[in-house]
């Protein structure tokens, strides 16, 4: 027999005894070896085929869990010394009614199917590849306990053709994109499933259960390959362009740039990652963001060759990251002094010389990351009447990150270790506010138990950054830190240091899987820890503790098809023990058998004593405020999908308060072309909003002063696609945005702590004259600048995208952007929405080939 189920280990999870007894049997599939390859056309009209094990037996898995699908499926695996063939053929009895709809590589749009193959057989990682009914192609590896990595992009074949009575969908995978151990069999991990998009109904080979807390270890089995050999890859993929920037303040309109990406296989298990002069001029540009807060803005990585393979690499505890690869070619961190008669010309971004990434993992579960990167030294231009002067704005800088993981137990346990570096070549006075080096490294482990069902994980990490008086001292009055604050007694403010340190880390455990749920988790910060040269800190100095409880019931039940409900407790603490804030909350989530769904939210958030609104000041104090949302999405599978919702925050002072109004819209004209885009206009009303310090003279103390801000924001992004095929695309991407904000009532801080407003601020008056406010306090005058603000910003991006052999493609890009912020308010948003189009913009044009190759 080529295909079975046979007894394994018990799964008990589920108040199904029938999604028990499915998920307890281990399908093992027999693949075929052939002679001949089959021509990936999506037909399947090849010999081969026939002489293949054809194979069904698929089980629902949602809606109706362990039920006989709507919809017969069958399955094929061949292979031949290099490749492995999959054939889907995906039945079906309303064949007018299945949706080959092109979509983005790596986007779920439509009818799909697909195969993943745990090849490490660790039963915690799998590589997936998938075929969408109109042939797009969608990759990814599975990390384990339901996390995915969808910027790994292999190299392999995928077809697909709609035809009377099925669709049917064709790849070849090639041995070389998977990375396993030699052996005389292999045995790996299977698990192929099926996407019916108007049910949104997905059956599967191998029932892996809904409320299962992880899926690759209830994979079934692929084997019957041998007399294979690990592959030992060379690829390359070298890269040309030309950039024509019409309007730049650079001398050179034109510039050309060469460069090449690159993977050496050193081993079966172990790949070796390098770029040479990189180039990422085809990437999305970023949302544009206006923060009132002094945290970071935090934006994702968009670059291809620090996103792939960033899963052995990742090492976040909540929003903090040990490594944020965006801090390697981040812009110059040094802008020179010039006056009006002066021009100056700087990079946006710092150039990185080369980079190697070497990442894998051992079929005895050692996992490795390691990268090596290298940036230039960056300088600027200042031209004036006396020629042409440049100054050093980027110190030569080296980063390194190094991590480590080491599986036990059938992937059931797991320790690691993380290590990063930078060291900054500082040779100029003007950099001598950098940190020469720092170095930041930590140890997690996690442990799960009875099937998984329980977990208990662990992070902890220390840093050190080094540097001159002025770097560290820089460094302790930064946003994440705020070591003057005069009230915090347990923060040691020293201007003489050279060198911060401190540690931080986070437990979490409790129980992931079955209708009730419940985890828990604490997290630390002290004060001197900072992870911000080459990873992520949004803030030391803290304590924090959550607990959340989940109820999900994963089937239909009267109208709804699915749902759940979720409680949440956190209590936060600075590092000295003073109360930050409390936090309850509630989530409900509710989907409908006509597939719309809501979303609801209500969170009281109280005891709040905000250490950081006052820019390093003292604590300030803010009444509690509840926090509201209702969100309605229609059915996601029709060719008009709608998605609106407000949510509501309002405090007890009765005066602060915040909407946030949001629509969203995707119409799927045809197959092959949609419009989407997403609008979002907020209002906010800040009583307790920071304007700013000022001081009546230089020797008398500093004082701290919020005003009410009342501000208003229009944004909106809208996509346009347009496939002729699925390698040929047309996309366009836009997103215009606005932000206009009005100070009054302004007040100084008296006492920050206290709950009474009278004792809390002293009110000012004050005149505006000359785009400053002059105020009176007593006997006391200070002047601020007009905090009030017209912001405005637009980016778009035009791409045709060609990819016209698998991993070589060409890029025509046209780049767009304007932003201005003045010092004026435009009491009507969408006016100033308006007028973002008659900005001056910034055009860049770009050509860009790259022609990828193997040996």
């Amino acid at each position: 027999m080529k295909s079975l189920s046979q007894p394994s280990a018990a799964y008990s999870l589920s108040t199904d005894a029938m999604v028990n007894e499915h998920a307890s049997h281990k399908k093992v599939y027999y693949a075929t070896r052939v002679s001949e390859r089959p021509k990936i056309d999506g037909q399947l009209d090849d010999a081969c085929w026939l002489a293949g094990n054809w194979g069904g037996g698929f089980i629902q898995q949602q809606p109706l869990q362990a039920a006989a699908p709507t919809q017969k499926t069958e399955i094929c695996i061949l292979y031949d010394n290099d490749n492995l063939y999959v054939a889907v053929k995906c039945y079906d009895n309303e064949p007018e009614k299945i949706r080959p709809i092109l979509s983005r590589r790596d986007e779920f749009s439509g009818d799909i199917a697909g195969i993943a193959i745990d090849s490490y057989a660790d039963k915690r990682t799998a590589f997936e590849f998938n075929v969408s009914a109109a042939g797009q192609k969608l990759d990814l590896m599975h990390l384990g306990s339901y996390e995915w990595d969808f910027n790994w992009d292999a190299v392999w074949d995928g077809k697909s053709s709609v035809q009377d009575s099925m669709w049917v969908a064709e790849m070849r995978i090639p041995f070389s994109q998977l990375r396993f151990a030699k052996a005389d069999e292999q045995v790996w991990g299977m698990h192929i499933w099926r996407w019916i998009d108007r049910l949104q109904e997905e059956d599967q080979w191998k029932l892996i259960p809904v409320d299962a807390p992880a899926m690759v270890y209830l994979f079934g089995e692929l084997r019957g390959i041998d007399g294979i050999n690990p592959k030992r890859r060379l690829e390359f993929l070298p890269y040309a362009n030309s950039k024509f920037s019409p309007n730049t303040d650079l001398k050179d309109k034109w510039s050309h740039g060469v460069g090449m990406d690159g993977k050496i296989g050193l081993t079966s298990d172990f790949t070796l990652d390098y770029t040479i002069n990189p180039d990422f001029g085809q990437v999305e540009a970023d949302p544009s963001v206006l923060t009132l807060s002094s945290y970071e803005v935090f934006y994702d990585e968009k670059r291809p060759f620090f996103l792939e393979g960033n899963n052995i690499l990742d090492y976040s505890m909540g929003r903090d990251l040990l490594f944020y690869s965006r801090r390697i070619g981040h812009a110059p961190s040094y802008t020179p002094d010039y006056d009006a008669s002066e021009a100056l010309s700087m990079p946006e971004n710092t150039s990185i010389i080369s980079a190697l990434k070497l990442t894998g993992k051992s079929k005895k579960g050692f996992s490795l990351g390691v990268v090596q990167s290298f940036t230039a030294s960056e300088n600027a231009s200042i031209y004036g009447s006396t020629g042409k002067s440049r100054e050093t704005i980027e110190p030569f800088s080296s980063y390194f990150v190094g991590r480590v993981k080491q599986d036990f137990n059938e992937g059931n346990t797991v320790l690691g270790g993380m290590m990063t570096s930078v060291i900054r070549n500082i040779e100029d006075d003007q950099l001598d506010f950098l940190p020469t080096s720092s170095v930041a490294g930590g140890l997690d482990f996690k442990h799960n138990w009875n099937k998984r069902k329980y977990y208990l994980g662990m992070k902890s990490f220390y840093s050190q950054v080094n540097g001159s008086e002025d770097a560290i001292n820089q460094l302790q009055l930064a946003s994440q830190h705020y070591f003057q604050r005069p009230d915090a007694g347990h923060l040691d403010y020293d201007a003489t240091r050279t060198s911060l340190s401190g540690h931080g880390g986070e437990i979490q455990g409790g129980k992931r899987s079955g209708k009730f749920r419940a985890t828990g988790s604490f997290s630390w910060r002290s004060p001197g820890v900072d992870l911000n040269d080459l990873g992520y800190m949004y803030q030391a100095d803290f304590l924090e503790e959550s607990v959340q409880l989940r109820y999900q019931v994963n089937k239909p039940k009267g109208i709804l098809r699915d749902y759940w409900f979720r409680l949440t407790q956190l209590s936060a603490w600075s590092y000295g023990g003073e109360k930050n804030k409390q936090e309850i909350g509630s989530h409900a989530y509710l989907r409908f058998k006509n597939l719309w769904s809501l979303h609801y939210n209500l969170e009281r958030d109280f005891g709040l004593y905000d250490t950081r609104e006052l820019r390093g000041g003292p604590t300030l104090y803010k009444e509690s405020t509840w926090d509201g949302e209702l969100f309605v999405q229609s059915n996601s599978a029709k060719d008009l999908f709608v998605a609106f919702g407000s949510r509501f925050v309002w405090g007890d002072d009765l005066i602060s308060e915040r909407n946030i109004n949001t629509f969203q819209v995707s119409w799927q004209l045809s197959d092959n072309f949609s419009v989407s885009s997403k609008t979002v206009y907020s209002t906010n009303t800040d009583f307790h909003q920071y304007a700013g310090r000022v001081s009546s003279t230089e020797d008398s103390p500093t004082r701290y002063i919020v005003g009410q801000i009342d501000q208003k924001t229009l944004e909106s992004t809208l996509r346009v696609e347009y496939f002729l095929t699925p390698e040929l695309s047309l996309q366009y991407y836009a997103s215009p945005y606005a932000s206009v904000g009005k100070y009054s009532r302004f007040r100084r801080v008296a006492d920050g702590s206290s709950k009474n407003l009278d004792l809390r601020y002293v009110s000012l008056t004050g005149d505006l004259n000359n785009a400053k406010y002059t105020f009176s306090d007593g006997d006391q005058q200070y002047t601020l600048t007009n905090p009030d603000f017209n912001f405005q910003e637009f980016n778009s991006n035009l791409v045709a995208r060609w990819e016209f052999r698998p991993g070589s493609t060409v890029y025509l890009v046209w780049n767009s952007s304007m932003s201005k912020n003045v010092r004026v308010y435009q009491p009507s948003v969408t006016e100033s929405f308006g007028d973002i189009f008659g900005m001056n913009a910034r055009h860049v044009f770009m050509l860009k080939f790259t022609y990828w190759f193997s040996l």
